[in-house]
């Protein structure tokens, strides 16, 4: 390709070599502009500058070359607004005047004008006739709230209201015509007769106590009526009734229904928690029916939960409140025996159930192994507690069920008969009268049985294997009859 060398304006004394034929120039390769079009000489030189033997283009203007400092490059390349600043990286980069807490900014870019800064008006919050003022650190009423006489300190003038200055302000003239520091004697309110005691309550005729009716007495056999609330301000209430030695004590509640209820109620800061219901809502309908005793329980905001348990009058049966979602005891706080004519009755109704499946290959190999973990064992508290004497008892330990059914391949607590339930910290509880109502117990685990699904998984396993070791023995036994045969023995 013909051409033209051209010097650079640089130390190195590099040339470039331009195309006559417009079609760019070479160096390496062909020079582009940043939008792809190829560079043409026309698009580069000054020819009317230069009259020495380049013919013009020695002070060629080069774009995108080495006479273009590197900075003005990075320059051209930033994009979008704001002021520039050069980097400790020697890199250039865009910046603008954000506004702040309390500060407000205008123009932060420079691109519609000059930038201004100033302090941000704020809110005006509070109100009231009687107003406090605060301020920020710059002395800017920052809000306003309602103030009172306690915010301001009493004057010379201004005094603040006190009982002995209202006193001393208005002393009182005349008490059925004593003055001055008046005392007053049975006479001047009233007693009869007029002595240096008051009169006892007991003494006054009925007829000059007309409300006798309406007084609720210490001492005697009475009736009384409405709703009455006793308090004791400053100490735990205590309603005690004490019967004198040798005769019994009752407190009745007596319904005025069949169905209705006699309730003892149970409130934390007047919101019931527990009731005691004797005799429930159950109608009376001969036989002795109804009239349950039911103990009922409550959400925190007062409303009813469901009955926690009932004893039934006419038979005596306790029954939970809710048919399968109670529990008796917790894995942290359990029954120690339970003594009982028959074994607990567990619901197998095949409505309920989904269809009973065989055990896997695994599943069997897992209830054998389990079989021969059987032995026997000592509880440690029984030890620590009776020594030598403490019983023995026959089972293995949940940990090392779990390992069997894991190396089976068997996931433990997919099965029933695999338990483990946790607790949290509990604190010790105070009465009032300094009785330990609740025993402070650490955070804990346990793993448990159902030891009736246990056995009968170790059963089934059994009696698999078993029913294999029989059928290889039958196996084994025609065999030999076989050879004995084909012997002609």
């Amino acid at each position: 390709m013909a051409g033209q060398k051209v010097k650079l304006k640089d130390q190195l004394g590099r040339v470039v070599r331009l195309g006559s034929d417009a079609t760019g120039a070479t160096v390496g390769k062909d020079l582009r502009w940043p939008d792809g079009t190829v560079v043409k000489p026309s698009d580069i030189r000054n020819p009317s500058t230069d009259t020495g033997s380049t013919g013009g283009l020695a002070p060629t203007v080069w774009k995108l070359i080495r006479e273009i400092p590197a900075n003005i490059q990075k320059l051209a390349k930033l994009a979008g607004t704001g002021f520039t600043t050069r980097g400790g990286d020697g890199e250039w980069y865009q910046r603008s005047i954000a506004q702040g807490e309390g500060i407000a900014v205008t123009n932060g870019d420079g691109v519609a004008g000059d930038p201004t800064v100033a302090l941000a008006e704020l809110d005006n919050a509070g109100g009231g006739a009687l107003q406090k003022t605060a301020r920020d650190g710059y002395g800017r009423l920052a809000g306003t709230s309602a103030a009172t006489t306690d915010d301001l300190p009493e004057g010379s003038t201004n005094l603040y209201f006190t009982t002995g200055r209202a006193a001393a302000a208005a002393p009182v003239q005349s008490v059925n015509a004593h003055t001055g520091d008046v005392v007053l004697g049975p006479s001047d309110v009233g007693a009869q007769p007029a002595s240096s005691n008051l009169t006892a309550w007991a003494a006054i005729a009925p007829a000059s106590k007309a409300d006798d009716l309406s007084v609720v007495h210490k001492a005697g056999a009475e009736t009384i009526s409405g709703r009455k609330t006793v308090t004791e301000p400053g100490v735990a209430s205590q309603f005690i009734v004490k019967g004198d030695i040798g005769f019994n004590v009752n407190f009745i509640l007596d319904k005025g229904v069949s169905n209705g209820f006699n309730t003892l109620l149970g409130r934390s800061v007047g919101v019931n928690r527990w009731a005691m219901l004797f005799g429930g809502n159950e109608p009376e309908t001969g036989s002795n029916a109804g009239s349950d005793f039911v103990i009922q329980r409550y959400d925190d905001a007062g409303n009813v939960i469901a009955r926690a348990f009932t004893l039934v009058r006419a038979t005596g049966t306790m029954a939970p409140g809710l048919d399968n979602s109670q529990q008796l005891g917790t894995a942290s706080f359990r029954w120690s025996e339970l003594f009982a004519a028959n074994g607990t009755i567990n619901t197998s109704d095949a409505r309920e159930k989904t269809s009973v499946r065989p055990f896997t290959p695994a599943e069997l190999a897992a209830a054998v192994e389990l079989g021969r973990e059987i032995g026997a064992y000592q509880w440690l508290a029984m030890i620590e507690a009776k020594g030598s004497a403490a019983r023995q008892h026959i089972g293995m330990t949940v940990q090392r069920a779990i390992e069997i059914m894991q190396s089976h391949g068997l996931d433990p607590f997919a099965y029933g008969f695999i338990c483990y339930d946790q607790w949290p910290e509990l604190l010790e509880v105070v009465g009032e009268d300094g009785e330990i109502v609740q025993e402070a117990r650490p955070a804990g685990d346990r793993y448990s049985f159902r030891m009736d699904e246990l056995l009968a998984f170790i059963i089934a396993g059994e009696r698999a294997a078993r029913q294999a070791g029989e059928q290889a023995m039958a196996a084994k036994i025609e065999d030999l009859l076989q050879r004995l045969a084909a012997a002609g023995l």
